[in-house]
């Protein structure tokens, strides 16, 4: 079970973060309880600062049902009226009030050409019950009709000391031991987004009996690559085909690196064979899209191995995998790292090689370099060729396949 659900706050008083916000918003569900009708509010920051699970807790604390509404699921005029419209002038079950909460307002007012925004407009202005909706950014362009209906309400990135102390409070809760330096790091790395530092605890703490600092190598590595990270979580999760083709947008990444990293997650997410075939077929198709931009210089092409290398593998399995997944930096992108290292240092040494025996670069690697390393075989031998050669710790560490501390010891003698 992902620790994000399991220790969501249950109670307003339970969220992380954002006092002023959130004592904003008790007041106004207060406000409701005495028979004052409030505006309705448009809780807007960051991913990953309360705003979903603040709406959650306030219902439950003030007892009221809850009509849930995320832009990813419903898009048009239609469906929001359904869903929402109804909710908006009835009473709850024995006539408790209903909380309407329409999630990612900004995504889904976007909508235009399908009127998801005016029928938003028409609930907002015509409901009975309190409603909160959530966005992202308060002056999104998409928002500018909705804006004038609500009260604004920012959530900001939560503090680190705040995120520490809630990820100490699960990890005590979980029966995990820990030391202090990785749950700061955590918190630290996580920029404020608590939904996120928790992901990445589950991550490095579930299973264990203590968290240790050095546990944490793998996050320091998916941090420089946060955004994709996100990216790929969000794609193979959902089977809505708009939130899965905006996951590339705004990715400081390279689409055919992209495309490597959705490979390598792709078969710890889909279990069930036909999903894993689906989605490797549209990886295929992608990549014959990027060939073929590649050769003719045709960019045309790139909107159509976009969607087959997001939707299609979204939309590839039958239904959402609802279990955590440790995804995974890509194999392939260490090993290219590691051999284009040794590339570069086999050059290196074959040139001063070649230097020494009158040689080019390459055949001071191929032809002279395995009698070069025979005669380093020989530990006594090692100081004199290497200062013939001019070779440095790293090239005698290369040639001998020994760690560069080793290859010290030997140079010593």
């Amino acid at each position: 079970m992902l620790w994000t659900e399991k220790h969501r706050p249950r109670r307003i008083s339970e969220v992380v973060g954002n006092p002023t916000a959130i004592d904003e918003l008790k007041r106004w569900a207060l406000d409701w309880e005495r028979g004052k009708k409030g505006e309705p509010l448009l809780v807007w920051g960051p991913p990953g600062c309360g705003k979903g699970a603040t709406a959650f807790a306030l219902a439950e604390t003030m007892g009221w049902d809850i009509t849930e509404m995320n832009a990813s699921d419903l898009r048009n005029k239609e469906s929001v009226r359904r869903v929402v419209g109804h909710a908006g002038v009835s009473a709850g079950l024995f006539g408790k009030r209903k909380l309407i909460f329409i999630d990612d307002v900004d995504a889904l007012a976007g909508a235009q050409d399908r009127g998801g925004g005016g029928a938003i407009i028409e609930v907002v202005k015509e409901a009975e019950n309190p409603v909160l909706l959530t966005a992202l950014d308060y002056w999104d362009t998409a928002l500018s009709a909705i804006r004038t209906h609500c009260k604004a309400v920012e959530f900001k990135h939560v503090n680190q000391s705040s995120i520490a102390s809630f990820l100490a409070k699960v990890l005590k809760e979980e029966g995990i031991e820990f030391d202090e330096e990785a749950v700061s790091r955590v918190a630290e790395m996580s920029n404020g987004d608590l939904r996120s530092a928790l992901n990445d605890l589950q991550a490095v703490a579930e299973g264990r009996k203590r968290l240790k600092a050095e546990d944490l190598s793998v996050l320091a590595q998916r941090d420089r690559e946060r955004s994709v990270w996100d990216a790929v979580r969000t794609l193979l999760k959902t089977m809505d085909y708009d939130e899965a083709v905006r996951v590339t947008r705004g990715l400081d990444v390279e689409p055919d690196m992209f495309l490597k990293w959705v490979e390598e997650n792709v078969p710890h997410e889909y279990e069930d064979a036909g999903d894993l075939g689906r989605a490797f077929e549209s990886l295929s198709r992608a990549d014959i899209f990027a060939g073929r931009i590649m050769r003719r210089q045709h960019w045309g092409f790139m909107r159509y191995g976009n969607v087959l290398a997001t939707a299609g593998v979204a939309l590839a399995k039958r239904e959402p995998y609802r279990k955590f997944v440790k995804y995974s930096f890509p194999k392939i992108i260490s090993r290219l790292s590691a051999s284009k290292l040794g590339r570069a240092r086999l050059k290196a040494v074959g040139v001063k090689i070649g230097a020494r025996c009158h040689a080019s670069s390459k055949e001071g690697a191929r032809i002279f370099l395995p009698v070069v390393r025979l005669l380093m075989g020989k530990k006594e031998l090692v100081p004199e060729v290497a200062g013939y050669f001019d070779f440095d710790v790293k090239d005698v560490a290369f040639i001998l396949e020994k760690s560069e501390a080793q290859a010290e010891k030997l140079l010593e003698k």
